[in-house]
């Protein structure tokens, strides 16, 4: 029997469909790790019976979680609603390091990096768009990792789908119910016929200004490659170009931040009158400088007496992705499974050896203000993906038009790094809450918030999430982009170091440098 065809797929959408079917981006991984009140379970089947009611709940609540595209490779996708899911193949449960030697932070990127290269195949009209993962943490506590692909959800609405996960978890626990039997079979039928969330084109105009028609749009669809790079300013992005010759592999390096230092980075970030975000940024800038350009093109030098640059193409695009949930007039609530987001670009980022690192920060945050809270900001977030319409309706025509970013862009890529972060989330029971008094119910201990690499996306993707008082932050990276995975293990690692080194300074410290927070070696 045919599938019931939902709704159209919209351009945002069709973004994201795009990107997978020219492989150049897979999917999104939002997780937490959960102490659990009872005896975890071993097996597949185990799994599948813990969460059949549970999964069963927030099927009813979210129908986009039902439902998969049809006509992926045409110019008029739709989304089409299963009429049953099989949780069973849905769920994988990994397995800790054999040797023992591998701490829980490994063994999250390790699994965070096996998710990420296993994109869907859109062409499995069987199958959802999301899967779920579990890994073991000792004896008494798991991590779980909802991967699913970006056209039915993000960040905002993964983090919610997670907590109603848990909160499903600790009802069912609580339940004066007799449990139910074993299931002989996991298959759970979808009966509601609910719409799935409007997208965003339907609840705003984001159709390009004239001013963005005559510049943004059409150098960025109309112009050649070599004219539209002329016309740029030359920045980093990677240290090999990018190719669609090699599969868009991803790398991935986790770090967590102990509850101590990550009030630390809160504290500091309130005594500077500044974000954690804002942080965030520069100190990955300075962790880019310091790790892929030190001592060879940044520094300055005098020449006829006028200091100049070594070389103008070091300069860092930063890309910050934006939710739009709340930025609209008609808000999106967290729980509305769908992909409300745009981005800003900071371009032409030049970390020398007297930029101060506070005085980054706060250009930073300004330009963040200036973007999400000015009719102006919210029109550029819009129109940043609202030039979409643009594009032709033929079949085959946004494929290409993806494809041609490899060599449109700088180095094949459109920023030298870009950072998502979620903020504080997750407000069900924590393990340091009264709420979980002598741990009786499932309790987050924090969180996993991750994205796979992008071939003409960033070179560097970080992602970062806070639960329970502890901030954790994903790094990818595609393989091909750099010269081996220590490359990015070492900036992840020197990124930690200045966060926590600035984090530390008392309120009263003057201004940073460049060269006081990453001496010359």
């Amino acid at each position: 029997m045919a599938l019931q065809v939902v709704r159209p797929v919209d351009n945002l959408e069709r973004y994201n469909i795009t990107r997978s079917n020219v492989k150049i981006y897979n999917n999104v991984s939002v997780g937490i790790s959960i102490h659990s009140p009872v005896t975890l379970p071993s097996h597949q089947q185990d799994w599948a019976q813990l969460l059949l009611n549970p999964i069963t709940t927030l099927l009813e609540r979210h129908p986009i979680l039902a439902t998969v595209v049809g006509d992926h490779l045409t110019g008029h996708p739709v989304f089409l609603r299963l009429q049953s899911v099989d949780l069973l193949p849905l769920i994988q449960v990994y397995a800790t390091s054999v040797d023992g030697d591998e701490d829980d932070t490994r063994t999250i990127a390790r699994v965070l990096e096996d998710e990420h290269n296993k994109p869907f195949d859109l062409a499995d009209q069987t199958t959802p768009l999301w899967r779920l993962a579990f890994v073991p943490i000792g004896d008494e506590s798991f991590c779980l990792i909802y991967t699913f692909h970006h056209v039915i959800g993000d960040g905002r609405s993964a983090m919610a789908l997670t907590e109603q996960l848990v909160e499903q978890l600790n009802l069912q626990l609580q339940s004066t119910t007799p449990s139910p039997s074993p299931a002989s079979s996991f298959k759970i039928p979808i009966v509601s016929d609910k719409p799935i969330p409007a997208s965003i084109e339907s609840r705003i105009n984001c159709y390009p200004s004239i001013r963005s028609l005559l510049w943004e749009a059409s150098r960025a669809i109309f112009l050649p490659g070599f004219i539209k790079k002329a016309l740029e300013t030359k920045y980093w992005a990677g240290e090999i170009d990018s190719s669609l010759e090699v599969p868009n592999q991803t790398e991935v390096g986790f770090l967590r931040l102990t509850q101590d230092e990550t009030q630390a980075v809160v504290r500091v970030a309130k005594a500077r009158a500044t974000t954690v975000q804002a942080i965030l940024y520069t100190a990955s800038i300075f962790a880019i400088r310091s790790v892929f350009m030190s001592g060879s093109t940044m520094d300055e030098k005098s020449v006829g007496g006028a200091v100049m640059e070594r070389n103008d193409e070091e300069a860092l695009v930063f890309a910050t992705p934006c939710s739009l949930r709340d930025l609209i007039p008609n808000r999106i609530g967290a729980d509305e499974q769908g992909n409300y987001v745009s981005e800003i670009l900071h371009d032409n980022i030049r970390v020398k050896d007297r930029s101060g690192f506070w005085a980054m920060t706060d250009a930073y945050r300004k330009e963040v203000v200036a973007g999400t809270t000015t009719p102006r900001g919210l029109q550029d977030l819009l129109e940043h993906f609202g030039a979409l319409a643009l594009l032709s309706k033929k079949d085959g025509s946004w494929e290409k038009f993806m494809i041609s970013k490899v060599t449109k862009d700088q180095h094949g890529r459109k920023a030298s790094i870009k950072l998502s972060n979620l903020g504080r989330g997750w407000d069900t029971p924590s393990s340091s809450g009264t709420v979980d008094a002598g741990g009786a119910l499932y309790a987050i201990q924090d969180a996993v918030f991750s994205q796979s690499s992008g071939v003409t996306a960033s070179a560097l993707t970080m992602s970062a999430a806070t639960a329970n008082g502890r901030l954790s932050i994903s790094t990818t990276w595609q393989k091909a982009a750099f010269n081996g995975r220590a490359r990015g293990e070492t900036f992840v690692a020197e990124f930690k170091r200045i966060l926590l080194l600035v984090a530390l300074q008392h309120a009263d410290t003057p201004e940073l440098s460049y060269l006081d927070v990453c001496p010359l070696h």
